[in-house]
């Protein structure tokens, strides 16, 4: 069984355990409208009626009950009233009592005309990358294809738009690179590109390159899917640095979310949704767990119902914010609360947002994507390098400390590495500081290109870097690392007419049982790289 027809048995049980638990349900709200008539039940009687009618007004429409949950929804504004008012009009109360009798008049109707659960098919992410260089220049095109391919991509030369044409057809790229003007074939590529995109399934981003500098040629190319455009001559790291930008966007980790809900059915329904999309979720009802929930699973997103007992969720949202770690990380309500007073006091209070329950699959999908997403890019912004897009020294800090932790709970394995570009000094002194920033850029592209997606990069220093590689043992970790160094060596570089190559050296500190603290691990993996560096350079040495 595949994962999306596992995910679809498992919300389809949801349901049915959902429709088997109602029945009992609805006769323990009847019980309870039964006590309001007891003057010494009523206040219990009424606060246990709202808080249910709440909970079956939030789930019973993302279980496939819609009318149900609108009718308990009316319900439950009238016992918010009642209780807001501490007072009981017993003529309200007949009304009150007819409609909870009538709950769920035809549920096995009402089941029978709802569609089976939304599943997003997610597709499976590519470990290489298929490029196509479409270029008529042959020296250019050497270049392109060989930079590309130290990179670790997969990548054809086409020498004109025709035999591109068919090729594409048979197998599409994952991306391509295209020249402009085919002089020969008295063809330009972005017209020739529109018209192959319409017979797609899916459009091919693309970057066009060109010695044309007009908004024509631009506006061709924005017609035609281009993401990149670069005038001739080449800077092709730079070029690899678009390439690699657009491709970071597919290939980031992802996305984190955590919901803490008294209702498990209904969080367990939402937990199947997202990673039927994707994404990775935790679930809990407990709210005096949520930092260590917090610390072990870093969200980019927290989701709290509002109506818990005990700890309801706008004071659990001023909990969290009461710790500085987690002031960064979004929280959004989940609740069908509509009175907006109410809604602007819990944002004033704590929390970022509102999601309104019941909400369909497709809806949970979309929202939360969009509000992870957002949390991400904003987190990245403030912990990344801003020269190579890694994160910066306090941060892969942090993720050595966060990985060991992880490491020593739950056994495995863990390396870290510490890089250090040898002789870059001499770089930037005889070919000066952008050709020095170029080389910075390209070890981070690799690095992020061969690394997994479960690792973390960082720029640890100018010219120093350091990698974090959970679940990786020390024989893993060099193979890596060598691949990395072996590919680093044969980038060639170029500063006006001159080109160079650069070298790396590494030094790789593996997990022990006795490690405690991330310092002793990056303290290893410093002493191999000088062990490194003494030896020769252009190497990698381990810490035993």
């Amino acid at each position: 069984m595949d994962k999306n027809a596992d995910i679809a048995a498992k919300l389809q049980a949801l349901r049915d355990d959902y429709a088997q638990r109602l029945p009992t349900e609805l006769a323990q709200l009847r019980i309870l409208v039964n006590d309001l008539i007891d003057p010494e039940l009523r206040t219990p009687a009424l606060t246990q009626l709202n808080h249910r009618l709440h909970k079956l007004a939030g789930s019973a429409g993302s279980f496939g009950f819609t009318d149900l949950g609108k009718q308990a929804k009316k319900l439950e504004l009238q016992a918010q009233e009642w209780l807001a008012n501490d007072h009981l009009d017993m003529g309200i109360l007949r009304v009150f009592s007819v409609a909870v009798s009538a709950l769920g008049g035809d549920l096995q109707a009402e089941r029978n005309n709802k569609a089976v659960p939304l599943i997003s098919h997610t597709s499976v992410q590519k470990t290489n990358t298929l490029i196509y260089v479409l270029e008529d220049d042959l020296d250019i095109a050497e270049e392109v294809c060989m930079t590309l391919r130290h990179f670790g991509h997969q990548v054809e030369h086409f020498a004109t738009i025709a035999a591109a044409e068919t090729e594409v057809v048979r197998r599409a790229p994952d991306f391509m690179i295209c020249d402009i003007m085919f002089i020969e074939e008295g063809r330009e590529a972005p017209e020739a590109v529109m018209i192959l995109q319409q017979h797609l399934p899916a459009p091919i981003p693309v970057i066009f390159v060109s010695t044309r500098t007009d908004f024509d040629a631009y506006h061709a190319a924005v017609k035609a899917g281009a993401v990149g455009y670069f005038v001739k001559p080449l800077d092709i790291i730079r070029l690899v640095d678009c390439f690699e930008h657009y491709l970071d966007r597919n290939r980031s980790a992802p996305h984190r979310v955590l919901i803490i809900d008294d209702d498990l059915a209904l969080a367990e329904h939402y937990k199947l949704v997202l990673n039927a999309a994707g994404i990775h979720v935790q679930i809990s009802n407990n709210p005096q767990v949520i930092f260590e929930l917090l610390q072990d699973f870093h969200p980019d997103l927290i989701l709290l119902d509002i109506n818990m007992p005990g700890c309801n969720g706008i004071e659990l949202a001023q909990v969290i914010r009461l710790n500085q770690d987690w002031l960064r990380v979004p929280i959004t309500y989940l609740s069908s609360e509509q009175d907006v007073e109410k809604r602007a006091l819990a944002l004033a209070r704590a929390g970022d947002d509102f999601l309104s329950k019941p909400l369909n699959d497709r809806e949970l999908v979309s929202a939360v994507t969009t509000r992870a997403a957002r949390s991400r890019q904003l987190s990245e912004a403030l912990d990344r390098d801003s020269l190579t897009g890694l994160l910066k020294h306090s941060r892969i800090k942090e993720q050595v400390d966060i990985e060991l932790s992880r490491t020593v709970r739950g056994g495995g394995d863990l390396s870290v590495v510490m890089l250090d570009l040898d002789h870059f000094k001499q770089i930037n002194d005889t070919y000066g500081h952008p050709a020095g920033d170029k080389v910075i850029k390209a070890i981070a592209h690799l690095l992020r290109q061969r690394l997994r997606k479960t690792d973390a990069v960082g720029r640890y220093g100018g010219e120093e870097f350091v990698a974090v590689l959970p679940r990786c043992g020390r024989d893993e970790a060099v193979m890596l690392m060598e691949d990395v160094r072996r590919r680093f060596r044969e980038i060639s570089f170029s500063a006006g007419e001159r080109t160079f190559n650069v070298t790396l050296s590494a030094g790789i500190a593996a997990y022990r049982p006795d490690m405690e603290r991330a310092d002793q691990l990056l303290q290893e993996a410093d002493a191999a790289l000088y062990r490194a560096k003494s030896e020769g350079r252009n190497k990698l040495c381990t810490n035993s």
